[in-house]
């Protein structure tokens, strides 16, 4: 169980570190990453369903506890941030990523892929990895 719940904290940081690569590939090479629409939308798809996947397993294998950021990131040493894993935070993580990697699959093909469409992927994956690290800092045991 111990080396299981170490990936734990890769589901927000996945979609979060592909959102930043892709940021700093638009800073440098604006004109080049604004044409390359379908694999920026191919790698955050990607890294939105890995996410789901690994939250998956976690679900299936039944992993639940909890994980101190200040053992993985230095910043968080004077902090008590806790990520809570639990069956009810795996199932939300399963379906909002799933979700989002459906709503980003409709906007390739609805939307004109202008000069914001990769600006906008790059919101959306920040936006997700947010708002999943902030369900796992919730600790639904209590309220249940």
């Amino acid at each position: 169980m111990g080396n299981s719940i170490n990936l734990f904290i890769l589901i927000p940081l996945i979609p979060m570190v592909m959102a930043l690569f892709i940021l700093i590939l638009l800073v440098s090479f604006n004109r080049t990453i604004n044409r390359l629409t379908k694999p920026v939308s191919f790698l955050v798809v990607f890294s939105l369903i890995s996410s789901a996947l690994i939250s998956l397993y976690l679900y299936l294998k039944k992993i639940e506890g909890e994980l101190f950021l200040s053992s993985y990131l230095k910043i968080f040493e004077n902090r008590n941030l806790v990520l809570h894993l639990s069956s009810l935070t795996e199932k939300f993580t399963i379906c909002f990523t799933v979700i989002m990697a459906i709503v980003i699959g409709v906007l390739f093909y609805k939307l004109p892929r202008q000069k914001g469409y990769v600006s906008l992927l790059i919101g959306i994956s920040l936006i997700s990895s947010s708002i999943i690290f902030a369900v796992m800092l919730l600790d639904f045991s209590v309220l249940i």
